[in-house]
This record gives structure tokens, C-alpha cells and sequence, in this order.
């Protein structure tokens, strides 16, 4: 039930008036005597109109009530229903606001946004999207599109990537990350080469020894 509909109870009725009438007194006789009234005569009103009209009573805010003494009975109860009369009219306007959105006859009634995400997982699910990784913006998301398989999509509401339809169900592909092919090229550069020795260098004399074998007459 909307909070802002909910009816009053006879606990919180009693409740409001304790406070209206500890803080302003009535008029004429006693207090405790006249709650009785008070909570006969507030019937269907709601929590929310009850709370509001008597703190505005208390404040002084209201500008049909006097500040030295409580108001009336009746004074109490035509404010509380022009206050309900007033959140109808707050809570139609919404309605009709959301209505104009949907473009649709009858407005559909506001989600949450845990209802919205989980209905966003639901459906990459059902198309067998697979998880892909989390993007925090739209332009990360943009950044990161020429990266992906085509058919890929951004979910917003998830801040994530998916792949195509079907990718779910596909035998999951290693990659290898920038990070890591850097290590591995740093790998590479300083590794001492393990191939078979180099063969020792002549000494001068065997080198012109060689270099004068070698010539023909």
C-alpha cells in the first residue's frame, strides 16, 4: 500500500492528537476529554494528511488555524481532507506525467532500479549473451567498442558489455591482456640465450696460419 494513502489507525490518531494537544491547548474544556471526539470524527482519513496538518499545527505554519489554541474539530478535519485532496491531485499529475512519457493508454507503474537490472540480466541471459567486463561510463564504453566481436552490446543500466547472442553458450576464448604481453616481451628481451656454444676464437698466429693456407698459387 502507497505510504501516502495509507489509512490512519486509532493508535495513530491518538498519537497525533497527543502531540497537537501537549503543544496548543483547546479552547474550551479539558483535552483528555475531547480526544475522544477528535477521533471519532477523523474517520478515512490517512496517516500521511493526519501527520502532516497537525506538525503544520504545532509549527504555526498553517494559515487557517490560530497559534494560541488548537484547532477545532472541524477545523482539523477540513484541513486533513483538503491535504488528501491536495496528494490525489500530486499523485494523478504523476500518472498522467508518466503516461505522456510512455506514449501508452494506461501508465505503467514506476520500477525499481533493482527490478530494472535484474530484468536486464534476465534478458542477456535468455539471448546467451556472455558477460564480457564492466564499463563505470558510456564513453568507456564507446572506447572500448572496436574491441569487441560484432553483435556485442552495452547495457546501461548494468554499466557492462556482452557479447553477441549465443556467446554464452561458446567454449570461452583465453586472451592474453596488454599487461601481459608486456611481461612477456620483457621476458623475452633479458632471457640469456641457451643454444649451443659459439666455437672459441683463433688466436692471431692460427688465424694467419688459416687466412694463409687458404690462398692458391
Amino acid at each position: 500500500m502507497n505510504a501516502m494513502t495509507r489509512k490512519a489507525t486509532e493508535l495513530d490518531k491518538r498519537m497525533a492528537l497527543g502531540r497537537l494537544f501537549s503543544a496548543l491547548p483547546v479552547r474550551q474544556g479539558d483535552a483528555a476529554d475531547q480526544i475522544e471526539v477528535y477521533v471519532f470524527a477523523l474517520d478515512e482519513v490517512t496517516h500521511h494528511a493526519l501527520d502532516t496538518v497537525v506538525a503544520q499545527a504545532i509549527r504555526g505554519s498553517h494559515p487557517k488555524f490560530s497559534r494560541k489554541f488548537a484547532p477545532t474539530c472541524a477545523e482539523l478535519g477540513e484541513a486533513i481532507i483538503d491535504e488528501m485532496e491536495r496528494v490525489k491531485r500530486q499523485m494523478e499529475l504523476a500518472q498522467e506525467k508518466l503516461r505522456i512519457e510512455d506514449n501508452r493508454p494506461v501508465a505503467a507503474a514506476p520500477r525499481l532500479f533493482e527490478q530494472r537490472a535484474a530484468d536486464a540480466r534476465a534478458k542477456m541471459e535468455a539471448e546467451g549473451r556472455r558477460f564480457l567486463f564492466e564499463a563505470d561510463s558510456f564513453s568507456a564504453a564507446a572506447s572500448s567498442r572496436r574491441n569487441l566481436r560484432p553483435g556485442s552490446t552495452y547495457v546501461g543500466i548494468l554499466g557492462a558489455w556482452y557479447g553477441p547472442e549465443g556467446s554464452l553458450h561458446e567454449p570461452e576464448v583465453q586472451t592474453v591482456t596488454e599487461d601481459e604481453m608486456q611481461e612477456m616481451l620483457r621476458a623475452d628481451m633479458f632471457e640469456p640465450e641457451t643454444g649451443p656454444p659459439a666455437d672459441p676464437e683463433p688466436d692471431a698466429a692460427t688465424a694467419s696460419e688459416s687466412q694463409f693456407e687458404e690462398v692458391e698459387f
